[in-house]
């Protein structure tokens, strides 16, 4: 690569007009912005373009031989779908220079539309594997905005082995989860981090405890224990330039023009300066000084050059420039909530037929399910080594084996997350599948979903594609899917309707332990042994079984898998059998328990007691038949956690006004 032929985009954002006017006169090659829907910036009405101003803005950038791309990335319902087709057309006559996606239902529908629009595929797409960005490439997607839990060689390898460009973000705020794999906000308060409300669950004050007790941990910090700090690669730029790097995407669409207009400045001139003069390059002390200064919170270069430890995070708090939420309670169901159906339909009784499937992690458990009932079992695809699940080969052919032998069927599941590295391990677990005739795979990412296409596998979409609407099954469908798995966060009404409309096998989880983030970062060895999971760490999930607790009194427990990622759970299980009925007279056609986190006697308890109601209801599922108390009782004994409705009872699709839900917190304290 010769540096003197370098091309680097500055990418800046804008809220308001003013803002626009300052990021471009600061220098910015492109300006992303957003209109009044369909984006990740919605708590805020003053901010964002009426379309009669993004076609403004499109002209004022054009002039100054600036581009404009829209953001077009929020998860979106099937109700919400004819709205989009009228603004993907007028966004492209408008001629904006691309369209930053996430949702897949939109990619379908440019497709489908044959509209002549750059597509850039969101951060929250979470790109982190080369076959990840294959995929999208085929589907027409020409930039990658990357995942912010890589380190930058993986930027730059996805960027030359997929042939695609890449954009990266190089200032502002970060979220501590996996980008479209918190759902905190969306289930506690039906504001979805997936939809642009997010309350921010991950700004809260907590202490780290015992998961069972509760009891708060010795000699351990408490305070912001997620608050993680701002990115800042301002000290890095020659290192991203040679990693390829095609745009330097700041973060801030909610910023004011003066700060964005330091910021951009800064990052111009150094950008300017290294390709000028590489050779001698030296970034200017005082500019990082005046970024410094005019700070939100500290700095962090997060994951770009090594695993994060404690250092991405402020746990005092102090910078925090706003809490839209401060802990929450999950409302769990009381023996009251039996007599009353929360839920109703008008399809009467569904002809489809119904299985039960169970997703479990150890091979005593795969029994346990089968003989309780299920119909379906999944092999849980993220184990904890520490407490002595992991899937042997011998494991896999006698778990196919003895569901084969009952005349059931069972697939293996893959993480949420899949590395280069992880991915060939993949294709180790596809390998066996394809010889032991397992009767699917469960895939999470378009990553797993190009490598299992390369075997003859059924494929089934499971919850972390985030689908609320039918264009993305349709898009799901073309890629070899043959069953999707609704998002959990997902309404009751939602869910309903998508299985109405879904032209293929649509699955639903019914009951059981719930993620509400996926770290990348390990917080027991960050805040135990002080280090990080990839460097001499000790293990001290070894010994004790760590959780979360808020403000309010709610403990989160943090499972740790075998790739000492951290999935912090919700406080309560979802449970909605005694309201079994309602979701028996939907079109859904699979209901899922997730018992992967269950112990083995408790895997059997529930899905007997699913299996049993199941049957009952069948009959004439049309009449609300109230669980009788001591079923109810007898399930509520035996589970470690509270029971919810999670987001079945919430409405992420028309969810109410940020002040409103802030109000309802404030009350609440």
């Amino acid at each position: 690569m010769k540096l003197s032929e370098t091309k680097v985009e500055l990418l800046a954002p804008a809220g308001k007009w003013d803002v626009l006017v300052a990021v471009i006169d600061a220098g910015a090659d492109a300006v992303y912005i957003a209109g009044k829907q369909f984006n990740m910036r919605m708590h805020r009405s003053d901010f964002n373009f009426t379309n009669e101003q993004l076609e403004l803005a499109v002209e004022y950038a054009h002039e100054r031989n600036v581009k404009i791309y829209v953001t077009v990335n929020n998860i979106i319902s099937d109700a919400e779908m004819s709205g989009l087709y009228d603004y993907l057309k007028y966004l492209q006559d408008i001629k904006v220079d691309a369209i930053i996606v996430h949702d897949l239902g939109v990619i379908s529908l440019v497709n489908e539309m044959q509209l002549d629009i750059p597509m850039h595929a969101s951060t929250m797409m979470n790109v982190h594997s080369v076959e990840m960005a294959t995929e999208l490439k085929e589907l027409g997607v020409s930039r990658i905005i990357t995942s912010r839990d890589i380190a930058l060689y993986q930027v730059q390898e996805i960027g030359e082995k997929a042939g695609i460009e890449t954009e990266y973000f190089v200032h502002g705020d970060m979220c501590v989860s996996q980008s479209g794999q918190c759902h905190s906000s969306g289930v506690i308060f039906g504001k979805s981090a997936n939809r642009g409300e997010c309350m921010k669950p991950c700004r809260w004050k907590y202490s780290i405890v015992e998961s069972k007790s509760g009891e708060e941990i010795g000699d351990l910090p408490d305070g912001y224990l997620l608050a993680m700090k701002d990115m800042c690669m301002f000290q890095h730029i020659p290192e991203l330039i040679q990693a390829g790097v095609s745009s330097f995407k700041i973060e801030g669409r909610m910023r004011h023009e003066d700060f964005l207009r330091s910021i951009v400045t800064l990052y111009r001139k150094a950008i300017d300066d290294y390709l000028r003069s590489p050779f001698t390059y030296w970034h200017k002390i005082e500019d990082f000084e005046k970024m410094y200064k005019e700070r939100v919170r500290d700095f962090t270069t997060s994951v770009a050059f090594s695993h994060a430890t404690s250092n991405v995070f402020d746990y005092t708090g102090n910078k925090e420039p706003l809490f839209l939420s401060r802990g929450a309670v999950e409302k769990n169901l009381t023996p009251e909530d039996l007599n009353e159906n929360p839920f109703e339909t008008d399809n009467g009784n569904s002809n489809n037929k119904k299985f039960l499937a169970v997703k479990v992690s150890t091979i005593n458990a795969v029994e346990k399910a089968l003989n309780a009932g299920a119909d379906y079992v999944y092999l849980g695809a993220e184990v904890s080594p520490v407490r002595g699940e992991g899937w042997t080969k011998e494991h896999l052919h006698d778990a196919v084996k003895m569901a084969h032998d009952m005349g059931r069927k069972i697939a293996y599941g893959t993480p949420r997350i899949c590395t280069s590295r992880e991915l060939s391990e993949i294709e180790w677990l596809f390998d066996i599948g394809s010889t032991v005739g397992v009767d699917g795979i469960l895939v999470h990412n378009l990553g797993a979903l190009h490598c299992a296409k390369q075997f003859d596998l059924d494929i089934f979409a499971d919850f972390s594609f985030n689908i609320l609407n039918t264009d993305s099954i349709k898009m799901l469908e073309k890629l070899g899917v043959k069953r999707v798995t609704s998002s959990i966060e997902s309404s009751f009404n939602d869910m309903y309707k998508l299985a109405s409309h879904s032209t293929i096998p649509v699955e639903s989880i019914v009951h059981g332990s719930l993620p509400s983030m996926l770290l990348e970062h390990c917080l027991p060895a960050m805040l135990v042994t002080k280090t990080n999971a990839k460097s001499g760490c000790r293990l001290p999930c070894r010994y004790i079984n760590y959780a979360l607790k808020d403000e309010k009194g709610e403990v989160r427990t943090i499972e740790v898998d075998q790739y000492c990622r951290n999935h912090i759970m919700f406080a309560s299980d979802l449970c909605v059998l005694p309201y079994l009925n309602s979701f028996l007279m939907t079109d859904v056609e699979m209901f899922r328990i997730e018992a992967q986190y269950y112990e083995d006697d408790l895997v059997e308890t529930v899905v007997n007691q699913y299996r049993k109601r199941m049957d009952s209801l069948m009959e004439n599922p049309t009449v609300f038949c109230p669980l009788p108390e001591s079923e109810w009782n007898n399930l509520v004994e035996k589970s470690p956690k509270g029971l919810s409705l999670c987001a079945y009872s919430q409405n992420v699709t028309h969810s109410r006004s940020t002040l409103e839900v802030m109000k309802k917190a404030t009350q609440a304290n």
